[in-house]
């Protein structure tokens, strides 16, 4: 049996008003989406274009929970394309996250460096004076040997976190990570190239958090932000992070794309 590509066909809903429109075929079964004909505007606008309609339509079956060959329904944005799912969500996370790691602290090397001797020396003097019976060293010095790099290693994370993200999302509308599992960033509710305003909104409302995460008290209940909004997905309707909100995106599946 011939398989009917997805894409916008004449509404064969029996019960759909007149004039009926169209509605999206996602190559498995009948959507939820409709929209009007072409030529055929919507309440309050002139004219409405839309998405070529390919082949004979399918036969009409009322949207049920379950697909065809009994698989569950996929959720998809409005115009009919098929959003991510959250495990797939969080291993293309993971896969960002160590290589933007691996870049950070490339670069900020240096200065972890200094971090990394500020500690030996603490923990070497910690152990003369255990040993001698002396006085113990003052952690406020060690303090105030790591506040500087650390502040460099922090910002340095979050420049390279920001070039990653914006550079590929511009670019591919995903990071390697989306990329290598077949996953794009789209606009929910109209496709095309994100607009640097939205990749920023995006970033900006998915590592806020980082921002301030060495200010006391703050930074701890700003900590939580990650795993509230990397959980979001799992519960939300429109499997929308809560930065996916704030920018009106989704990610999607993109079958048969480098």
């Amino acid at each position: 049996m011939t398989q009917i590509p997805a894409g916008w066909y004449p509404d064969p809903d029996p019960q759909a008003p007149e004039p009926k429109g169209q509605r999206y075929w996602d190559g498995r079964q009948w959507t939820e989406h409709v929209q009007p004909l072409v030529g055929q505007a919507p309440p309050g606008q002139s004219g409405y274009g839309s998405a070529p309609a390919y082949g004979s339509a399918p036969a009409y079956a009322p949207m049920s929970p379950y697909a065809d060959a009994g698989r569950p329904a996929v959720a998809t944005t409005p115009d009919g394309q098929e959003l991510a799912g959250w495990w797939l969500r969080v291993a293309a996370y993971l896969i960002d996250a160590v290589i933007v790691g691996i870049v950070s602290a490339a670069i900020a090397f240096p200065w972890m460096r200094e971090v990394f001797d500020a500690y030996g020396d603490f923990i070497s003097q910690a152990l003369d004076a255990a040993e001698s019976g002396g006085a113990a060293p003052d952690q406020s010095e060690l303090m105030a040997d790591i506040t500087g790099p650390l502040a460099v290693v922090s910002l340095i994370g979050l420049v390279v976190s920001l070039a990653y993200h914006a550079s590929f999302l511009r670019w591919k509308a995903a990071t390697p990570g989306k990329l290598a599992l077949g996953m794009r960033v789209r606009l929910r509710e109209t496709p095309g190239q994100m607009s640097w305003g939205t990749i920023l909104k995006r970033w900006g409302g998915q590592f806020w958090y980082a921002i301030v995460a060495t200010v006391p008290v703050i930074g701890g209940i700003a900590g939580l932000w990650p795993l509230i909004d990397g959980l979001w997905p799992l519960w939300d309707s429109k499997k929308q992070a809560l930065h996916d909100k704030i920018a009106a995106t989704n990610v999607v599946r993109q079958r048969g794309s480098a």
